[in-house]
């Protein structure tokens, strides 16, 4: 039970301690020129594992979690250990970076709905209103009849 405890509450705690962070910790000595610096190790670690994958396997989540899940947890650890808040301008502008050489071109995973055709949908909105006046004729000459 005592585990069953620490694995629902562990998550819990873990969150409220992500956002109040900036309570426990001192941002105001960050230093933002050593951090874009070290951050650099972390992209070229991610850029060699890329380099060492096909191009047409770059776009494949499976192929390119571990890389990706490495650079981020690199960037987060070298902001920590800078005392500096994650994320933040920097770290943001290093994954826009990543993102723009390695993932520009893949396709969209969320398609979106395709639109139906306007004979469709005109179809669709039509009849119902167009029911509408008739039903309401029916329940006043209904209610006429009765009286």
């Amino acid at each position: 039970m005592a585990t069953l405890l620490l694995f629902v509450l562990f998550p819990a705690l873990l969150w409220e301690s992500f956002q109040t962070q900036e309570q426990f910790h001192s941002f105001a000595h960050c230093n933002e020129t050593l951090l874009n610096y070290i951050s650099k190790t972390c992209q070229i670690d991610f850029h060699q594992e890329m380099q060492n994958n096909k191009k047409e396997l770059w776009c494949d989540w499976e192929q390119v979690i571990r890389p990706y899940n490495r650079l981020t947890m690199c960037m987060e650890y070298v902001a920590e250990a800078l005392n500096c808040f994650f994320p933040n301008h920097i770290v943001q502008d290093a994954f826009i970076h990543i993102h723009a050489l390695y993932f520009q071109h893949c396709p969209d995973q969320h398609e979106g709905f395709i639109d139906a055709p306007q004979c469709v949908v005109i179809t669709l909105t039509l009849v119902p209103v167009s029911l509408i006046p008739a039903l309401v004729f029916l329940v006043v000459w209904k209610s006429k009849v009765r009286d």
